[in-house]
C-alpha cells in the first residue's frame, strides 16, 4: 500500500491514518527512522485491515486515460492519434502520441520520459559535482516506487526517472541530496550542511518535493 511519511516538531508520539489513496505515518521530527519502521510493523495487521476497509469503501471506477501530463514543472496536453507507427512528440504544451489501436499509451509515454530522463539527469548531476568537485563513480537511472535517488558507498548514483516530471530547482535538490552522499554517507548535520552548500534553499524544495510526490509517482 502506498504511504507518506509526516513529520512534525510539534508531534509527541506516533502515529497512524489511512485514507482512499495512501497510509500516512506521522511522527515526531526527532524520531530515528528504525523506530518508526519498528512501530509500522507492529500496526501492520491493524494496517491491512484498515486499508482493505477503506478501499472496500472507494468508488470503483475503470481505469481512464489521463488528459495530461507534467514535464519539467509544466502542464502538457494529451493529444492521442491513431497510427500505424508509434510515435511520441512534444508540440509546446502538448504532448502528442501517435499509437495503433492496441498500443499502449501510457507505456510510450513513460519510456518518452525515461529516454527525456537519460540524459536532462545526468547533465543536471554532472552540473552540481563540478560544484562538489566530486563525481559518482557510476550513474544510472532508477525505477523505485518510493525514493527519489540513492548513492552506494562505492560512489553509484540512481535517480528515478520520473522526476523529469519535476521542475528543474526539485532535480537539482534531488542530486545534490545524493552527491552529498559521496562526502557524508549518512543524514548528520555536516551531511545537511553540505547540501545546503550545493542546494541554499535545500529545506523548501525538500518540503515542495513531498507535496508533489503522490502525483510524480502515479506515472
Amino acid at each position: 500500500m502506498p504511504f507518506a511519511l509526516k513529520r512534525s516538531r510539534r508531534r509527541r508520539t506516533l502515529g497512524l491514518t489511512v485514507t482512499v489513496r495512501e497510509v500516512r505515518i506521522h511522527a515526531p521530527s526527532w524520531t530515528p527512522r528504525a523506530e518508526i519502521d519498528c512501530y509500522v510493523q507492529q500496526q501492520h495487521d491493524w494496517l491491512q485491515r484498515a486499508w482493505t476497509r477503506m478501499q472496500a469503501r472507494a468508488p470503483q471506477a475503470g481505469p481512464a486515460s489521463p488528459a495530461e501530463v507534467r514535464y519539467l514543472g509544466r502542464t502538457l496536453a494529451l493529444d492521442i492519434r491513431p497510427s500505424l507507427f508509434s510515435e511520441v512528440r512534444r508540440h509546446g504544451d502538448t504532448l502528442r502520441v501517435h499509437a495503433p489501436h492496441d498500443a499502449d499509451a501510457g507505456a510510450l509515454v513513460r519510456a518518452w520520459f525515461h529516454a527525456r530522463a537519460a540524459r536532462l539527469l545526468a547533465w543536471r548531476l554532472a552540473r552540481i559535482a563540478r560544484k562538489l568537485g566530486r563525481a559518482p563513480s557510476r550513474f544510472a537511472l532508477s525505477d523505485a516506487q518510493t525514493q527519489w535517488g540513492s548513492c552506494t558507498r562505492r560512489g553509484y548514483v540512481r535517480l528515478n526517472w520520473r522526476l523529469v516530471q519535476a521542475p528543474l530547482t526539485l532535480i537539482d535538490y534531488v542530486a545534490a541530496h545524493e552527491l552529498a552522499h559521496l562526502v557524508h554517507l549518512d543524514h548528520s548535520p555536516r551531511f545537511w550542511a553540505q547540501v545546503a552548500e550545493l542546494c541554499p534553499d535545500a529545506l523548501a524544495r525538500r518540503a515542495e518535493l513531498r507535496t508533489m510526490s503522490v502525483t510524480l509517482f502515479q506515472v
